[in-house]
């Protein structure tokens, strides 16, 4: 192994009696003729030291002879009897074992919450369904009116005793089903009308003939007329299409 031997150059201002070197000024510089120690005050309380300061400037050029420490970008070179400048560190030595892994670490805090993404598209439109089935109706029946004398005409069947309040609010379709005993005059027919106000009456139902022989008769399903849905007060009305009155028999 190369041992180097380190000879501090330094420039003493002022020698007490005990020094054992002599500095004086040169050109360029300042030589000392050693030996020179470096001999700490007492009562110091820092390590001895010998510091270079690094100017950015050329190092000295190397001389026959002569052994130089100097400062080349920021790191100390040497140069051995005028030999080119070289660092004094050694080479890298080989990676040492890895030492073993530390303790995890403790779960930071959460953040956060990011933004709203943006909306999706739409899915594909599903199929059709089959057609549903019509949920079982609400049956109101008038009292049974055997025989009754209609006049030529329209005229209320029952005469304003048959009368039914009937909730119509959530109703959509309705029909009207006649049940004939004897019938009237052709031309003739029966229908239900309603009234929001016991006085006024529009029509509710289509129109169901009684002009047949003796049988079953109803409308087909219509929609509910604008106005009608409501709590209601509803008749029956019969138009004889006769010329005179007529004895018509219900079911």
């Amino acid at each position: 192994m190369k041992q180097v031997l380190f000879v501090a150059v330094i420039c003493i201002g002022a020698l007490g009696s005990s020094a054992y070197g002599q500095c004086s000024g040169g050109t360029p510089g300042t030589t000392c003729s050693g030996p020179v120690t470096v001999q700490p005050p007492p009562g110091n309380t820092t390590q001895s030291a010998v510091t270079l300061t690094d100017l950015g400037l050329t190092a000295p050029a190397p001389a026959s002879g002569e052994y130089t420490l100097s400062i080349v970008s920021g790191i100390i070179q040497e140069s051995d009897n005028g030999g080119s400048y070289h660092s004094l560190a050694g080479p890298m030595g080989p990676q040492g074992i890895r030492g073993p892994a530390g303790p995890q670490g403790g779960q930071g805090a959460s953040g956060p919450p990011g933004p709203q993404g943006p909306q999706g598209v739409p899915g594909p439109e599903g199929a059709t369904g089959p057609p549903g089935s019509l949920t079982m109706p609400f049956d109101y029946t008038f009292s049974h009116l055997n025989s009754l004398n209609a006049p030529a005409g329209s005229s209320e069947i029952g005469g304003g005793s048959e009368r039914e309040f009937i909730d119509l609010a959530s109703v959509n379709e309705v029909r009207l089903v006649i049940s004939i005993k004897t019938a009237l005059p052709s031309g003739s027919y029966a229908q239900a009308q309603y009234s929001p106000d016991n006085t006024n009456w529009y029509t509710l139902s289509d129109q169901v003939p009684v002009c047949d022989k003796k049988g079953i008769y109803r409308s087909a399903w219509s929609g509910l007329p604008g106005g009608a849905n409501g709590d209601h007060l509803v008749r029956l009305i019969v138009f004889n299409g006769g010329t005179a009155a007529a004895k018509l028999a219900l079911g």
